[in-house]
């Protein structure tokens, strides 16, 4: 396996949101992914790596920190970072980066508009260059001044009211009936041409960058896609190109040993879905990885053609899954296989073939992990993540002796077989994944043991 470059590399970091490890290719939903197979194929893959949090705002934070969620001080949806936070952007701007976004932070909340020059805020997290976007459902939200004028939240919102007056209006028209009206699987093709679709505008614009961006100095750029995230509408002519496709079916799950909030969660979302909607909903799915897929395979051809993959760090990761009606759920904010696991997939100049690391990453591993890269000096004591680069080198060496993830209700603890939920205020679950992958059977009863063991991880008595 190569070793970094001695010069400091570029590092492209792409992040899908609510991105499933099993929808890359030949992992288990039936996706086919071939421009992210492109990275895969010269790589290391993580296919235990985990985020620390399965919601949008947590999980970003750690990665932004490289803490738990609870030391970085966001543990909700609706937060913004601490600025009293050292983020891993600001360690690279200080070392002489360019740090750039195109797409979606979420490290911000109170801050709604998001103007193409950096802002203060989002300058002073770290980045020389905000081409930050809105998120997939606040693409639809918009205030208006006191005559009716709509007032964009981002420059998103301002392309599509100069490319098409009124499209923002019908955006939102669409979600607000998504939201009210229809079942929480439902899934129908964007109201807008897909050439005005977030995503397809987010790689658009990273695609600009890359073509300009010169090499007088060493850039870190973040392309944070806002899909796959729900409302899972794709443009029409994606679901075209898919057809009538019909995807593995997800295993049903009686829910018998399933802590309440997870039973009544499952009704309300999935009570009266039928086999035929849920293979709807994975079409558009899919149909929203494909629009991804597609800008990814354009950013490699421009780094290919301009000669920048001899120096470029690519790095693929999500900041967490989808259940995808698993358990009779949909989108996150549980530990369960689907919304904890997170592709990670990282390729250093020079490499020619797929490695797999079996090793516990944590998406917020990242933040050393591109430090050191970038030859940064950072105090890692201050940090619980840890970096992966002795084994990207190749180096036999411990990282952790289990995963955490947490969020303000619901913790998860894994050594790597065993799989213990703590759920505030109702049962806590314990799963056997080398048995039982897709945790259909909550054995806590049966291991005492066992939980003693995962909770040494997390208490002290």
């Amino acid at each position: 396996m190569p070793t970094p470059s001695p010069a400091r590399p570029n590092i492209l970091f792409i992040m899908a949101d609510q991105f499933r490890t099993r929808s890359m290719t030949g992992l288990g939903d039936g996706i086919e992914t071939p421009n992210i197979d492109r990275i895969r194929q010269k790589a290391v893959w993580f296919p235990r790596a985990a985020c620390t949090a399965p919601l949008c705002t947590p999980s970003r934070a750690s990665l932004a920190t490289g803490k738990m969620p609870s030391h970085c001080g966001v543990l909700e949806h609706d937060a913004d970072l601490p600025v009293d936070q050292t983020t891993y952007y600001q360690l690279l701007r200080r070392s002489g980066y360019r740090v750039a976004v195109s797409g979606k932070t979420d490290l911000h909340k109170k801050v709604r508009y998001l103007g193409r020059r950096p802002l203060p805020i989002i300058y002073h997290l770290g980045f020389t260059e905000s081409r930050e976007t809105e998120g997939k459902m606040n693409s639809a939200w918009f205030d208006r001044d006191p005559d009716g004028t709509i007032r964009p939240w981002g420059p998103y919102q301002q392309f599509l009211e100069k490319a098409d007056p009124g499209a923002v209006v019908k955006l939102r028209e669409d979600y607000l009936d998504r939201l009210r009206n229809k079942p929480t699987y439902y899934a129908a093709p964007s109201v807008l041409p897909a050439d005005e679709f977030l995503d397809t505008y987010i790689g658009r614009d990273a695609c600009d960058f890359l073509e300009q961006i010169d090499d007088d100095t060493p850039w870190h750029f973040f392309v944070s896609f806002a899909g796959p995230h729900n409302p899972w509408d794709p443009p029409k002519e994606e679901l075209d190109k898919l057809g009538n496709k019909t995807y593995p079916r997800t295993p049903r799950d009686t829910l018998e040993g399933k802590p309440d909030w997870v039973k009544k969660r499952a009704a309300a979302s999935s009570g009266d879905m039928t086999d035929e909607d849920l293979n709807n909903t994975k079409l558009h799915y899919d149909g929203a990885i494909q629009v991804i897929d597609r800008w990814i395979g354009r950013m490699l051809d421009v780094l290919e053609r301009r000669g920048l993959m001899e120096n470029t760090v690519i790095i693929f990761a999500a900041d967490h899954g989808e259940m995808m009606g698993e358990h009779g759920m949909f989108a996150k904010t549980t530990m369960y296989e689907g919304a904890l696991r997170v592709p990670l997939l990282i390729h250093l100049p020079g490499m020619q073939g797929a490695v797999t690391s079996d090793a516990p990453a944590m998406l917020m591993d990242l933040a050393p992990t591109i430090l050191d890269l970038a030859q940064v000096s950072y105090d890692a004591s201050a940090m619980d993540a840890r970096s992966l680069a002795p084994i990207l080198r190749g180096e036999d060496c411990p990282l952790r002796g289990a995963q955490i993830s947490e969020l303000r209700n619901i913790m998860m603890v894994c050594d790597g077989r065993y799989k213990w939920i703590r759920n505030w205020n109702d049962r806590d679950e314990l799963y056997d994944l080398e048995t039982d992958p897709d945790e259909m059977h909550n054995v806590i009863a049966d291991h005492p043991q066992v939980v003693a063991a995962l909770k040494k991880h997390t208490f002290t008595h």
